[in-house]
């Protein structure tokens, strides 16, 4: 298939970030020969490489790499979280340089063309309390800030995790008190409820 063959269908597709199983499917070749038709489109500038089986299509409008955080961890469930929401909410001033993500996967750190990923593991009960969020074309899947704010201290509480708690913006945490303590009942791990208690936030 040629390269405006391939493009013609991402885009009728409204493929953004996907995978070489998707291309496959809507194309009709076999796996292998759609990787090395999708290797041909990056060579042109008009597809990127994530990771083997993963591709973003350079032409979607309003591309935003918060949309790849599912993507780096298939089959495990995936959202962006952690200081990435929280500064997208103002809930902390310090900007990150990388995206962060949380995963019910092992923690893994990607170098992509679309920028660097941190995604670290959380366990399958605590996936949860994230959304879809809209900007322009793009969605993807973020947690709320509550939820970001908890998925921060329940991780910096894990002996060797690399993450630091957070530091408010202001005088007072930007975040929905009630919502904030009922989801830390729902953590059910009695070192955050302790953390929160010490800082006022319980």
């Amino acid at each position: 298939m040629s390269a405006a063959g391939l493009v013609k269908l991402m885009q009728k597709h409204s493929l953004r970030v996907f995978t070489t199983t998707d291309m496959a499917a809507i194309s009709g070749l076999s796996p292998a020969t759609a990787s090395k038709a999708l290797a041909r489109l990056c060579a042109q500038d008009l597809a990127v490489r994530l990771k083997k089986g993963v591709w973003v299509n350079k032409l979607a409008a309003d591309l935003n790499p918060y949309e790849a955080v599912p993507y780096l961890r298939i089959p495990w469930p995936a959202y962006v979280s952690l200081y990435s929401v929280l500064a997208d909410c103002g809930v902390v001033e310090d900007i990150p340089q990388v995206i962060y993500g949380v995963s019910a996967a092992p923690p893994k750190f990607y170098r992509t063309p679309l920028g660097e990923f941190h995604i670290h593991h959380l366990p399958d009960r605590l996936i949860w309390g994230y959304e879809v969020r809209h900007q322009g074309q793009a969605r993807y899947l973020a947690a709320e800030p509550e939820k970001a704010f908890l998925d921060l201290v329940y991780l910096a509480l894990i002996p060797r995790c690399p993450l630091s708690f957070p530091v408010k913006r202001g005088r007072k945490w930007a975040l929905d008190a009630q919502k904030l303590r009922s989801y830390a009942k729902r953590f059910g791990f009695p070192p955050l409820s302790s953390w929160l208690e010490e800082n006022r936030l319980l």
